[in-house]
């Protein structure tokens, strides 16, 4: 099979560190399959952290990548297997790592689990698995499910705009309080439930806030008064508009009969 055109390199998840070796269409077009290879002369191991140029063997994985022009794709990547020469070193063989490409031991390449998870948290499980079905990206619900529980980390750290919100657990039965950093749009952290004391205690572990965004109720007033003394707190937005809409109503209603008189005289 001739060499595929080099800006089909583009193809691959990260072609800083992959060569492409082939595309082929299978089953009438409607899959690819990419055969590729991790390059460079270098890889360090995971025990030592000491660089190794001794090749000692290879082996190939298989991935599952974004589709391509409506087609799923596979990925038959090429891995190398190097001899660590450090003499102290418990670890005789190591793998090269591509965390750019998947992680150790994955089935799918990272920007597709990515993909995967992102879809999962607008869809959930089940209405996620239809629609990655129909974008070729078939997966089962179970691991859109898995893809949510291992998503990024949370730094857990304080904030100067700081937005404090209840959420539903279990609606009516248990709320719990989200805190979000406010300049960078990201969760920081979640409360076991939703009271000024826990509230209180979380800022005071956790100094700086100079604004605390929160609703109306007193238990959110309550507990950033007593954690931040010295934070000015602001109504949200949502309930800055809940207040607006609520001083229409009344005036409209108070205006009733005027109203009446204008629009039907």
């Amino acid at each position: 099979m001739a060499s595929p055109p080099s800006h089909v390199q583009a193809l691959l998840p990260d072609p800083s560190c992959l060569k492409l070796n082939s595309v082929e269409h299978q089953d009438g077009g409607g899959r690819v399959l990419i055969a590729a290879a991790a390059f460079g002369s270098v890889a360090y191991c995971p025990a030592c952290h000491h660089a190794s140029h001794s090749l000692h063997s290879r082996y190939s994985r298989a991935l599952h990548d974004l589709p391509w022009q409506g087609s799923t794709v596979g990925l038959r990547l090429d891995v190398r297997r190097f001899r660590c020469r450090t003499h102290d070193c418990p670890r005789v063989t190591f793998a090269e790592t591509l965390p750019a490409v998947s992680p150790k031991y994955g089935r799918q390449t990272s920007r597709l689990s990515e993909t995967v998870r992102l879809i999962g948290y607008v869809l959930g499980g089940e209405a996620g698995a239809r629609l990655l079905m129909r974008l070729g990206m078939a997966t089962s619900s179970d691991t859109v499910l898995r893809r949510l529980k291992v998503g990024p980390s949370i730094e857990i750290r304080g904030a100067r705009a700081l937005g404090v919100d209840d959420w539903a657990w279990r609606k009516g039965q248990r709320y719990e309080t989200i805190l979000v950093d406010l300049e960078t749009h990201t969760p920081i952290d979640l409360l076991p439930d939703r009271s000024a004391d826990s509230l209180a205690a979380w800022l005071q572990l956790h100094p700086g806030a100079e604004v605390v965004s929160r609703d109306r109720g007193g238990i959110y007033a309550d507990g950033a008064t007593r954690g931040a003394p010295q934070a000015v707190q602001v109504a949200d937005r949502f309930h800055l508009h809940c207040n607006l809409t609520s001083a229409v109503e009344r005036v409209l209603e108070q205006k009733r009969s005027a109203l009446r008189k204008q629009l039907c005289p």
